[in-house]
């Protein structure tokens, strides 16, 4: 039975990482649209080597002519940047024709040092310099081009080996969350799991996190108060909760003791599942989407207060009735 649950642990670990991966929103993916006769299609090209010339391709059909040209307005930002209001801000670029069948475009970026960033879309326009189209990314916003540092083996490979291993130990953990749920007094083998998923997130999002962070993006740690990177602090979440379970465990994690505990074993059933539902929030919302800062900080910070104070009334409780023994 123990083998069957570890093998049903690595096929969902497995299952789960491989959806984060295609719904990585720093992959290729293809674009298209119309407007005023003007057709675009593209495959997004989200990152390049740093210091070296990016090719832009577009493809553009329509009623282009040598009094109608389509250009590359772009901006190259600080890591972290948002990209300008300010139109005066985009620099302009022609496109060079590459074939003149299909109508392909192509433009050339130089890309900054790691962490830095273009901020890039097509236009249209006349020899007047009138608008008579534009082609940016999803919901309006420019496209974006990460210029990204290499990473040594020495730092992903250890970096995926512990994220894998801190998925796997939550899945398996969860087998155990239902059995407390179901009546089972045995919370000592959940609490086990969680503490070793707890070593592995800091070890992967930590050390080989931050060295990962250096060498792609030339920055450390972006995780909320140090920055509103949504990678760092979809990370930082989970190993802020995974804490908040160890100290919900201690008793049975230390000696064994279930009433030592901040919770029943049925309560920490559901808060283990818990677990495995902010785990699959996580990697779930796609890799390297970025939210506003605004919304970062509101939601961190009010997740960390949550859970702050999860783990404070329960303590805070069992101290008042201990003050109220004779």
């Amino acid at each position: 039975m123990r083998i069957i649950r570890i093998i049903a642990a690595i096929v969902l670990t497995l299952g789960l990482l491989y959806v984060a991966r295609i719904t990585s929103e720093g992959r290729p993916e293809y674009r298209e649209y119309s407007e005023n006769g003007f057709a675009f299609e593209k495959t997004t090209v989200p990152k390049a080597p740093e210091n070296a010339l990016a090719t832009i391709p577009v493809t553009i059909k329509g009623p282009l002519s040598d009094s109608v040209r389509p250009v590359l307005r772009y901006y190259r930002a600080k890591y972290g940047e948002a990209p300008p209001t300010a139109l005066n801000r985009y620099q302009t670029r022609p496109l060079s024709l590459v074939d003149s069948l299909t109508g392909l475009y192509e433009g050339q970026l130089r890309t900054a040092a790691r962490g830095y960033r273009h901020y890039y879309w097509f236009e249209v326009r006349d020899n007047t310099g009138g608008l008579r189209a534009k082609f940016t990314d999803k919901d309006g916003t420019p496209f974006v081009l990460k210029h990204i540092g290499h990473v040594p083996d020495w730092v992903l490979i250890p970096h995926i080996v512990f994220m894998f291993a801190t998925v796997f130990c939550v899945m398996l953990a969860t087998v155990y969350a239902l059995r407390l749920v179901f009546g089972s007094q045995e919370v000592r083998p959940m609490a086990r799991l969680l503490l070793w998923a707890t070593i592995f997130v800091f070890l992967g999002g930590g050390p080989f996190g931050w060295a990962m962070n250096y060498y792609a993006f030339g920055t450390i740690w972006e995780g909320v108060p140090f920055g509103t990177d949504a990678t760092d602090n979809k990370t930082q979440l989970l190993f802020v909760y995974l804490v908040f379970m160890l100290l919900a465990t201690r008793g049975s994690l230390k000696h064994d003791l279930v009433q030592e505990n901040l919770y029943s074993p049925r309560a920490l059933g559901f808060l283990g599942l818990l677990t495995l539902v902010l785990m699959l929030s996580i990697y779930l919302i796609p890799h390297s989407t970025q939210f506003s800062p605004e919304l970062t900080r509101t939601v961190c910070y009010t997740f960390i207060a949550i859970v702050g104070l999860m783990l404070l009334i329960p303590w805070v409780s069992r101290k008042a009735k201990r003050v109220r023994r004779p």
